[in-house]
């Protein structure tokens, strides 16, 4: 009889544990505590750049024109030209809050299942944490930070394998309450909120800042904080306005590249020009962009509603045959790495 009762309770003990548990990562540890994933990704994301640029859209595997949501990778970019991002972004904004939602109303656990579909393919992972203003409640902070870490651990598949990401932490959008924060003030709400994560064993992220200006190259290296790997530039544009000239695009590029270097940071873009006025925006300017300058990746705005609205950054089966033509010249160059021509992003070279 207590040869039973032991039996049962040892029983009951470990389905508790395997349903409500919180499950051990299994991947192999780095020296600085990083995953060996994590670490490979830190350095292939500087060499990368040798071989082309890594070319992926926001939510390019959630959304798109007419759909949402699907659970097989479907993707625009799929549609016109027969292969998958090799990168997606996903922004974070309302984890901290414990809502199921984010900031885009896309769910989170389907930004998880996402993820790890693209990370399981080899792909990159680039999320955004836009944080609310915590108005200087340290409290509020921690506990804030602390589910950000748990969303951030439970990235990981069935053998307890941690997809390594890029997390870009409050990007400069000209909006957001710490965007008037001075460059030192900035600076110390990036460095408190990496060493958190880390305090918290995050090991699994790596960080980096995003600006949608770089001119004053004094603030913006006066901003940068310790223990980041990449500097994102974003030159969205929305409907309605003129596609940047060469000219700009370069000149803003330059701007990128000098501070990366410098810092010995990967550089990455986030870009596109809603409803795509111009047809040969891809194979035209973005192509003479990237060939000049050595980006880690390109990351297009989403595409998203419905056919009439006119709210997308790639083309997509059914738009104008100019601008899918267009977009098909740009995959066929050598200078752009699509998913299947990804290999090694987190193998050790």
């Amino acid at each position: 009889m207590k040869r039973t009762t032991l039996f049962c309770v040892m029983l009951s003990a470990l389905l508790c544990f395997s349903c409500g548990g919180k499950r051990k990562s299994y991947d192999e540890m780095g020296s600085n505590g990083l995953t060996t994933r994590t670490e490979n990704l830190q350095a292939n994301l500087r060499t990368f750049v040798n071989k082309g640029v890594l070319v992926g859209q926001q939510y390019g595997t959630l959304e798109g024109i007419g759909w949402r949501g699907d659970s097989v990778g479907r993707s625009d970019i799929q549609s016109i030209c027969d292969d998958s991002p090799a990168c997606s972004g996903y922004e974070l904004c309302g984890i901290e809050q414990g809502q199921k939602l984010n900031a885009d109303s896309i769910a989170f656990t389907a930004i998880r299942q996402d993820a790890l579909r693209l990370f399981r393919r080899g792909g990159l992972l680039l999320m955004t944490w836009t944080m609310p203003d915590y108005r200087g409640d340290d409290r509020l902070f921690e506990t804030w930070t602390t589910r950000l870490a748990d969303y951030l651990a439970s990235l990981q598949d069935d053998y307890g394998i941690k997809a390594p990401v890029v997390l870009l932490l409050c990007p400069q959008d000209g909006r957001s309450w710490y965007t008037r924060l001075s460059p030192e003030d900035y600076k110390l709400l990036l460095e408190k909120t990496i060493s958190r994560l880390k305090d918290l064993e995050v090991s699994n992220a790596l960080y980096g800042c995003s600006w949608t200006r770089l001119d004053d190259k004094q603030r913006v290296e006066s901003s940068l904080p310790d223990g980041i790997d990449v500097l994102n530039l974003s030159l969205l544009q929305s409907r309605g306005t003129s596609p940047l000239s060469l000219s700009d695009f370069n000149r803003h590029l330059s701007a990128l590249m000098e501070l990366a270097q410098s810092h010995n940071l990967a550089p990455g873009l986030t870009t596109g020009i809603e409803g795509l006025p111009s047809p040969d925006y891809f194979s035209g300017t973005l192509l003479s962009v990237i060939r000049q300058h050595r980006l880690s990746y390109i990351l297009f705005g989403p595409n998203r509603g419905e056919f009439r609205d006119g709210h997308f950054y790639v083309p997509y089966p059914g738009c104008d045959n100019r601008l899918i033509d267009d977009f098909v010249k740009f995959y066929n160059d050598d200078a752009t790495i699509f998913l299947n021509g990804l290999n090694g992003l987190y193998l050790k070279k």
